[in-house]
C-alpha cells in the first residue's frame, strides 16, 4: 500500500490536492474517500447562489463520475470514514476497510450550533455544503422572512444574496456591528447602512435566547424580551474544524488537526488540509491558502517533503450592496486599526502592529482594486 495515497472529503482541499498529486504523479493510485455525492462544486458560491438563481444542481460544475475519470481516483461517495487503525494503516469506512500509504484528511469543518431553547430551535438551517443549500432553498417561500443568526463574514454575505434576490433578512448578532471581527466599526458601520438601504433589518448586540413554532413560521425571542418572526431561520455563527476523526485516532489536535509546515500531521503518513487543519500560523481557510497547500501536500506526501507557503491570505466580502477586500489582522499581532482615506472612492483602514508596521487592511468600493498593491507591499513582511 506504499504507493497508495487515500483522500478523504470532496471539498476544494480533497479535489485540490488530488489534482496536485495527479500532476506530479501518472502512476500513483489514488481513492477518494467521501460522505456526500462527490460532485465538485466552489463553496464560497454558496452564499451568492440565490440572487443568481443557482439551484444545487446548477452549481455542480463537474459531476464526481467525471472527476473521478479526468484524474484517475476510485471514488467511495457516500461513504463515512469512520476511525483510523493507525498501526496497519488502514481507513476503516461505512464500506469498508482501506489500506493506504499515505491519508490526507480535507475534513472541513462543522457548523456551530447556538445554545438556545425553544420547541424549534433545531429546526434552523445552517449552510455549508451543496445538500444543505438544497434543503435551505427548498424552504424558504417566495420573498419570505427570513432571521439569521449572526452577522460575521457568513451571516452579511447571506444577508445581501438574500436581500438581492427579493427576501427579507433580519440580522441577530450579539456584536454592535456586521463583520466585527474582520474589521473596524467605521466600515462594519457602512456595511450596515448599505444593506439597511437594500431591506436588511438589524437587530445588533442582541442574543437569541428561544426559537419556537410560529404561525408564521417561527418565533425567536432575544435577550431584550424582543420577537423576531420569520418564516426560515439561519444559523451563521461559524464553523469548527472536523476533528472528531484525528482524535479519536490519537492524533495531535487543538483548534484544528495540528501539522507541520508541510502539513504533517504528528502522525508520518497522514497529513490535514483545509478547514480542518491548524497550521503552525493558526487555522487558514479560505481559497487561496487551500490551494497553497494542496501544492506542497501532494509533493510531501509522494516523498518530497515540500514546506507550505502561504501567499498574503486576503479576502473579498461577497456584498454587493457594499464592496470590500481585507487582509484581517492577525490574532496575535497587538496593534490598532487606523483610518487612511474615506473618499467618493471608498474607505481605506490600515491595521498597525505597535512598531507602525501594517500587518492588515480593509479596501471598499472602488478603493477595493489597490488590493493587488498592497499584497505585494505586504508579501514582505513576516507572520
Amino acid at each position: 500500500m506504499s504507493d497508495h495515497v487515500v483522500v478523504v472529503g470532496s471539498g476544494l482541499a480533497g479535489y485540490g490536492v488530488l489534482r496536485e498529486l495527479r500532476k506530479l504523479s501518472p502512476d500513483v493510485r489514488l481513492t477518494l474517500v467521501t460522505l456526500d455525492d462527490g460532485h465538485f462544486y466552489s463553496k464560497p458560491a454558496l452564499s451568492t447562489a440565490l440572487a443568481k438563481g443557482k439551484t444545487s444542481e446548477t452549481l455542480v460544475t463537474m459531476a464526481a463520475e467525471t472527476m473521478a475519470a479526468q484524474l484517475r481516483f476510485d471514488l467511495r461517495a457516500k461513504c463515512a470514514a469512520e476511525a483510523i487503525d493507525r498501526r496497519s494503516r488502514t481507513l476503516l469506512t461505512s464500506g469498508g476497510a482501506i489500506g493506504y500509504g499515505k491519508l490526507i484528511l480535507a475534513l472541513g469543518a462543522d457548523p456551530i450550533r447556538p445554545q438556545i431553547g425553544g420547541d424549534a430551535a433545531q429546526q434552523a438551517f445552517a449552510v455549508n455544503n451543496l445538500d444543505h443549500y438544497r434543503a435551505f432553498r427548498e424552504a424558504l417561500p417566495d420573498g419570505a422572512d427570513v432571521l439569521i443568526m449572526g452577522a460575521g463574514l457568513v451571516g452579511t454575505e447571506f444577508a445581501n444574496d438574500l436581500v438581492s434576490a427579493g427576501y427579507k433578512p433580519r440580522v441577530v448578532d450579539t456584536l454592535g456591528y456586521p463583520l466585527a471581527q474582520l474589521v473596524p466599526r467605521g466600515v462594519g458601520e457602512m456595511v450596515r447602512d448599505a444593506l439597511a438601504a437594500k431591506g436588511v433589518e438589524w437587530r445588533l448586540g442582541r442574543k437569541v435566547v428561544t426559537i419556537d413554532r410560529a404561525a408564521t413560521g417561527f418565533r425567536a425571542v432575544l435577550d431584550d424580551n424582543s420577537e423576531v418572526e420569520a418564516e426560515a431561520v439561519l444559523s451563521a455563527v461559524g464553523l469548527r474544524p472536523h476533528t472528531a476523526l484525528a482524535e479519536r485516532a490519537g492524533i495531535r489536535t487543538g483548534r484544528g488537526i495540528k501539522v507541520d509546515s508541510t502539513g504533517l500531521t504528528d502522525d508520518p503518513d497522514i497529513y490535514a488540509i483545509g478547514d480542518c487543519a491548524e497550521y503552525p500560523q493558526g487555522l487558514a481557510a479560505f481559497v487561496t491558502p487551500i490551494m497553497a497547500a494542496a501544492r506542497a501536500i501532494a509533493a510531501s506526501a509522494l516523498g518530497t517533503p515540500t514546506e507550505i507557503r502561504f501567499p498574503v491570505l486576503s479576502v473579498q466580502v461577497k456584498t454587493s450592496a457594499y464592496p470590500i477586500v481585507l487582509l484581517p489582522a492577525p490574532a496575535d499581532v497587538a496593534g490598532a486599526w487606523q483610518k487612511e482615506a474615506d473618499d467618493a472612492r471608498g474607505l481605506k483602514w490600515l491595521f498597525r502592529d505597535v512598531e507602525g508596521a501594517v500587518r492588515g487592511y480593509v479596501l471598499t468600493c472602488e478603493r477595493s482594486s489597490e488590493r493587488v498593491e498592497m499584497d505585494r507591499t505586504l508579501l514582505a513582511i513576516p507572520g
